[in-house]
């Protein structure tokens, strides 16, 4: 065997790996899957229950659930979040709920993070110990899951929100 082909080779098969790997990552919630369900405090101290606002036992009218997974040292975190803030009124109007769970940290750094970016319409969770995160394998920042009223995920976006175009293009999932 040539030394070229055999370079090929040991090129190969890392290569497959890390696909293979960052395939596994994409692959674990999709949409049509049901939502799991959980409960965290929020900013204020008040139990979030995301059965209030998605699957059987809602309570309401809502449309779904915009659940964003972020951390304060997340540059791609940093940029969507702004954008998010902005289209949470109209969302909420239509009766999209938005969700922002900050991932493994605590509230002192969330809301530091969230003051110098001026975000204050979506409710603010805190999933310190990356439970449901796990519930969800989040396995990289941020990701954002679109939860129908019936439980069940209708779209997601691995990493950052480009633009307040595509988050509406996704939120519009919801009304379907």
């Amino acid at each position: 065997m040539s030394n070229g082909k055999l370079s090929m080779i040991k090129m190969f098969f890392p290569t497959l790996l890390i696909v293979l790997l960052a395939s596994s990552a994409f692959a674990a919630l999709k949409p049509g899957d049901v939502a799991p369900t959980f409960s965290l405090r929020d900013s204020e101290g008040k139990d979030f229950y995301l059965s209030d606002d998605v699957g059987a036992a809602k309570k309401g009218n809502g449309k779904g659930v915009i659940l964003t997974f972020f951390a304060t040292w997340c540059v791609p975190c940093r940029q969507e979040l702004p954008v998010i803030d902005a289209l949470a009124d109209e969302l909420t109007a239509k009766g999209v709920r938005v969700v922002l769970v900050g991932f493994k940290e605590d509230f002192d750094q969330i809301n530091e993070l969230l003051k110098e970016l001026r975000v204050t319409k979506p409710l603010v969770i805190c999933d310190r110990y990356g439970k449901v995160g796990e519930k969800y394998s989040v396995r990289f920042l941020p990701t954002t899951f679109f939860i129908g009223a019936d439980g069940r995920i209708k779209d997601v976006i691995f990493g950052g929100i480009k633009d307040a175009a595509e988050l509406k293009a996704s939120a519009g999932k919801l009304m379907q």
